[in-house]
């Protein structure tokens, strides 16, 4: 490559426009569902920590809870636990039920449920 033809191609000008609806950034599809899709993890993530954690009060016996009949709102809290977990399952593996997925969706649950930094096996 000579130096002419190197300066030449650095020299080009490249022009980017950035589409508008309405004034606003056009936003595509695929865009917009990847932004309802974090969404959607993001608050079944908060709502089925929030859950086990409130079951996992109400469980341990050494904790005293004051929560009224504590039969009634053990299955109450358990309930809301199987709700909020099946949310998460969902927004975690959507259709894809696979044996490895749900393994990988276990694993990622557990690390969430102790708090701990999920590391990707890159």
């Amino acid at each position: 490559m000579t130096e002419d033809e190197l300066t030449s191609m650095l020299d080009e000008v490249k022009a980017t426009t950035v589409k508008t609806v309405n004034g606003k950034p056009y936003i595509s599809d695929e865009q917009t569902i990847a932004e309802m899709d974090a969404k959607e993890m993001e608050e079944a993530l908060a709502e089925f920590l929030r859950h086990a954690k409130t079951f996992v009060l109400i469980n341990d016996p050494f904790v005293h809870v004051d929560v009224g009949r504590p039969g009634i709102e053990w299955w109450r809290a358990l309930g809301w636990l199987a709700l909020s977990e099946s949310r998460l399952k969902t927004a975690f593996c959507g259709n894809d039920r696979r044996p490895q997925t749900i393994r990988h969706y276990h694993k990622w649950k557990l690390k969430m449920l102790e708090g701990k930094r999920y590391r990707t096996d890159a």
